[in-house]
């Protein structure tokens, strides 16, 4: 069994993430992108679905008033929807887990070509991450769990 098989919402043991963890992970997060990164970024680009609220909260944090959407769904990056990008702008691209870097390496490919950066509320394991770009990660996780978040399915969600 590889990675991307082991890991998944109906084999594997779940772990809840709370609101309080996610509004934590956010502050802990915009800490050190402001910390590190010598940028002020003009828009924030979440990643569909999981980075839609991450991306409205670092808004909030980072004082950022415009947000866009990279569109993916079903695992798949929706290039014909893709928000129009410009060169003289600079973005900070948001998900909420980097899991097996298959979402990643396609938005990646897709914005490598502008000033961006990028963020994740969580990641699986340390990565190594692009040679070139800049990622911020709120926690590493070092497990095989499934994290379920909180604006996930409410009937799998333990409150």
């Amino acid at each position: 069994m590889n990675f991307k098989d082991e890991i998944n919402e109906v084999n594997s043991p779940k772990e809840y993430c709370s609101w309080e963890e996610v509004e934590y992970l956010i502050i802990v997060l915009a800490d050190k992108i402001i910390k590190k990164s010598n940028k002020k970024y003009d828009i924030i680009l979440g990643i569909t679905n999981g980075g839609i609220i991450p991306a409205r909260l670092m808004a909030r944090e980072l004082n950022i008033d415009y947000i866009q959407f990279i569109p993916v769904r079903n695992k798949e990056l929706q290039r014909e929807e893709m928000p129009l990008l410009h060169k003289d702008k600079k973005y900070l691209v948001i998900d909420e887990i980097y899991d097996t870097g298959d979402t990643f390496s396609k938005v990646y490919d897709v914005v490598k070509v502008f000033d961006n950066d990028f963020a994740f509320l969580m990641s699986r394991y340390e990565q190594q991450y692009h040679h070139d770009i800049e990622a911020f990660v709120g926690k590493i996780l070092n497990h095989n769990k499934w994290v379920v978040f909180p604006w996930e399915s409410t009937k799998d969600y333990q409150y």
